[in-house]
């Protein structure tokens, strides 16, 4: 059964089309790539099904209620959370306050807060940084505490922007593992938009590949990195680069 819906998504800034016709399903349980080249449309598709963005036409559905218009904190409230390419903790508060404030939305049992904040720093490895201030964090520490404070607003989808990026190749190792602990033992629904791609190919079930705005393919892992419009886009592209 699918738990998002996504139908003719478009979205122009001026003269520039940054999604276009842009069709997608995620079922329940599943793990979905994004896959495109930089200035594809990927977070612009983000911040569509997040209520950042309004689309200009198209429909998102998460079971069945539409999300076309609803502000992204009560997206949040019904279930949708996400991360960004940039973190962003609170300033000023510890980690332990961050993950209690993602805490406060309506889809959160009536529980001791603190605790649970804690539970879910313990899940993520940043148990003993409970009390540090947030924005002292190393930058792979702050991408486990955005995991973290989404996890607190209790998802049933979790859209991770380029959670790789600026990591180190221990970093992602380990964030990969959680990722996909994430995925397998809790049974959490994820999109994920990631340039790393071979950790990206071995973390998701399914791609969905976007270029210019525009879905160009979609399957398996397997599938995807041998479709000929996927390889131009990411080898043609270079070589045009290269070219000039």
């Amino acid at each position: 059964m699918n738990l998002l819906e996504v139908r003719n998504l478009d979205k122009s800034f001026g003269g520039l089309q940054a999604v276009k016709q842009v069709s997608l399903d995620v079922a329940k349980g599943e793990i979905l790539g994004i896959l495109g080249p930089n200035g594809a449309g990927k977070t612009t598709l983000y911040n569509l099904l997040t209520g950042f963005l309004k689309p200009d036409r198209g429909e998102v559905r998460l079971e069945g209620q539409s999300l076309i218009g609803v502000p992204p904190h009560k997206v949040v409230g019904m279930g949708v959370a996400r991360t960004f390419q940039l973190c962003r903790p609170f300033v000023g508060m510890s980690v332990l306050e961050n993950v209690v404030v993602g805490s406060l939305g309506p889809r959160v049992p009536p529980v001791n807060l603190e605790e649970r904040a804690r539970h879910l720093l313990d899940q993520v490895g940043l148990a003993a940084k409970a009390d540090t201030a947030a924005e002292l964090l190393s930058y792979g520490d702050q991408r486990r505490l955005e995991i973290a404070r989404a996890l607190a607003t209790e998802p049933r989808l979790l859209l991770l922007d380029e959670p790789f990026a600026g990591l180190g190749s221990g970093e992602i190792a380990a964030l990969s593992t959680l990722i996909r602990d994430l995925h397998q033992r809790q049974g959490l629904t994820i999109m994920l938009i990631e340039h790393k791609l071979r950790e990206f190919m071995q973390l998701v079930q399914r791609v969905v590949a976007i270029d210019f705005g525009q879905v160009i393919a979609e399957g398996t892992p397997e599938e995807i990195v041998k479709s000929p419009k996927v390889i131009e886009a990411y080898i043609g592209r270079q070589d045009e680069e290269h070219a000039a």
